[in-house]
C-alpha cells in the first residue's frame, strides 16, 4: 500500500487559502485601480474648469458668474481631496492584500517542497526496495543453476 503525506490536507487547505488571498488581492487591485481612475477624472474636470474660467476672464466675466466658478472650484478641491483619500485607503489594502497573499504563497510553498520530499523519499524507498528484490530473485537464480550443476 503506498504511503501517504501525512499532511496533504494541511498542504490542501494552504493552497486554497493561498488561491483565496490572490481572488481577494485581484478585487483589491480592481478597487485601487477604479478608484485611481476616479481621481484622475477629478483632475481632469479640474483642469476643464480653469481652462474656462481663464477664458471666461479674458471675455469678461460678471462678480456672480466669478463667485459661482470660485465656489465650484472649492467643492471640486474637496472631492480632489476625498478621493486622494480613498486612494490611499485602497492602496494601504491592496498592498496589505499583497503581503498577505505573499504569507500565504510561502506557507503553501512549504507544505508542497515537504510533499515533494515525502514523494522522493518514497520512490527512493520503493526503488531499492524493487532492488533488493530483483537482486534477491538473481541470486535465487544463480544459486539454482549452480547446485543443478553439481
Amino acid at each position: 500500500m503506498p504511503k501517504k503525506f501525512a499532511l496533504q490536507r494541511v498542504l490542501e487547505i494552504a493552497t486554497i487559502h493561498t488561491e483565496s488571498a490572490a481572488a481577494s488581492l485581484g478585487a483589491l487591485n480592481r478597487q485601487l485601480q477604479l478608484h485611481e481612475e476616479r481621481l484622475m477624472l477629478l483632475f481632469q474636470y479640474r483642469a476643464d474648469y480653469q481652462e474656462r474660467l481663464r477664458r471666461a476672464i479674458t471675455g469678461g466675466v460678471d462678480g456672480a458668474a466669478l463667485r459661482n466658478f470660485h465656489d465650484f472650484m472649492d467643492k471640486l478641491e474637496q472631492a480632489i481631496l476625498q478621493q486622494h483619500a480613498v486612494v490611499v485607503d485602497a492602496r494601504t489594502r491592496a498592498d496589505s492584500g499583497l503581503h498577505e497573499w505573499h504569507s500565504k504563497r510561502r506557507k503553501s510553498k512549504a507544505f508542497d517542497t515537504l510533499s515533494q520530499r515525502f514523494d522522493s523519499t518514497v520512490r527512493q524507498g520503493e526503488a531499492k526496495l524493487e532492488q533488493k528484490v530483483q537482486d534477491d530473485f538473481a541470486g535465487r537464480a544463480t544459486n539454482g543453476k549452480s547446485t543443478a550443476r553439481r
